[in-house]
């Protein structure tokens, strides 16, 4: 079980949380009703720090989507997270590099087993399925679960020699915000480059990633097996474009 660990103090907060990260809110409050089910929109609000008008809204969301179901027990309501649903969706069209399918389905699979280490309730716990590229869902919407962050990170780790401007492309953003992006990440020691010639190369601190300070949400942290499936998927994408 995944016990939520104590609030850091105002102090500490300010000076170790940064103001980005990897997971969007949606994706955040995902992990968050996996591990505490039974929440109230204002526990839900307190645990991940945003306000409850927000909660609502990114609830409302998922529950148009199919990807959150609530059930009324008594005066509470109970979330689950139709894992099916939720593996068959990804943001980008077809030919998007956004969220390569093997990340996608790492995340999904260690989420999902999260559930089951909670007890999540058999009878409403769906499986994950196997779909191919072809059959994916594009998620043409104003959310997401990843940030530009981690999307930037995703696609270096397909190809460690991208330009500013491939890495633009591939994640749909500006140049400028890519190199943003890449300072961010070369600040907090995830990302190391250096020129080789005419090109920029790119290396992964995975440790340093594990390890990010943004992790912790609220008064909690992201589970680390959910860190570890990240960096494990991130892996192979790397192996695979050697």
């Amino acid at each position: 079980m995944y016990a939520a660990q104590a609030a850091p103090t105002e102090a500490t907060s300010a000076m170790t949380q940064p103001t980005w990260g990897f997971l969007t809110n949606y994706a955040v409050l995902l992990v968050y009703i996996v591990l505490h089910p039974e929440s109230t929109v204002r526990e839900i609000a307190y645990g991940i720090g945003i306000t409850e008008r927000a909660t609502l809204g990114i609830l409302r969301d998922l529950d148009d989507e199919g990807i959150v179901n609530r059930h009324r027990e008594g005066r509470r309501n109970n979330y689950s997270v139709n894992f099916d649903r939720l593996s068959g969706v990804r943001r980008g069209g077809e030919d998007s590099a956004l969220t390569p399918r093997p990340f996608v389905d790492g995340i999904v699979g260690m989420l999902f087993s999260i559930a089951k280490e909670q007890g999540a309730d058999v009878a409403r716990l769906t499986v994950p399925k196997n779909v191919q590229e072809h059959e994916l869902e594009p998620r043409v919407a104003t959310w997401g679960f990843f940030t530009n962050h981690l999307l930037v990170l995703v696609a270096i780790a397909r190809n460690h020699e991208p330009t500013v401007r491939e890495l633009a492309a591939t994640v749909g953003i500006t140049e400028r915000a890519v190199v943003g992006i890449i300072n961010q990440l070369e600040t907090d020691g995830i990302l190391d480059r250096r020129r080789e010639g005419r090109r920029t190369h790119y290396d992964i601190d995975y440790e340093t990633f594990r390890g990010f300070r943004g992790w912790t949400l609220g008064d909690w942290r992201i589970p680390a097996p959910l860190i570890d499936a990240a960096i494990e998927t991130i892996k192979a994408l790397s192996a695979r474009s050697r």
